[in-house]
């Protein structure tokens, strides 16, 4: 049986990112969420900032999403999970123009709840490096 945390975790995945109904974000995170993704440039704090972010660098950007879970491991109020999703039909990532591009990423996401059962803040570590590749871009320094 999962926990609850985990099950939070699985209908936010399920939900709002390859359902793509980000506005239903506070089902599952807390009105003061800190959010940490290489995508965005800095911390996200709270609902607004990080449902636009999650709209602008994920459910727009692909035309399809499809996530799934390699491992989950759980501990107290804190849940890490690698994830692997799997996107059709991009049109842009980083500022590069890929239309039409399919990529696949792996991840390895943190959360961590409150009291309530709610995520208080997520941290994303992806393979940009591979997503890169896939999209055919060439990273200088």
């Amino acid at each position: 049986m999962e926990s609850k945390q985990v099950q939070t975790i699985r209908n936010y995945f399920k939900i709002c990112v390859d359902g793509k109904a980000t506005e239903r974000v506070g089902e599952f995170f807390a009105e003061d969420a800190l959010i940490h993704r290489p995508d965005c440039g800095k911390t996200l704090k709270g609902l607004v900032e990080f449902e636009a972010k999650l709209k602008s660098c994920v459910t727009e950007r692909y035309e399809s999403l499809e996530t799934s879970f390699q491992r989950i491991v759980e501990a107290e109020d804190q849940v890490v999970v690698a994830l692997t999703h799997k996107a059709k039909n991009a049109n842009t990532w980083m500022e590069f123009d890929v239309p039409g591009k399919d990529v696949t990423w792996t991840s390895l996401t943190y959360f961590r709840f409150n009291q309530e059962g709610k995520v208080i803040e997520e941290i994303v570590e992806r393979n940009e490096l591979s997503m890169a590749t896939q999209l055919g871009l060439t990273i200088t320094q």
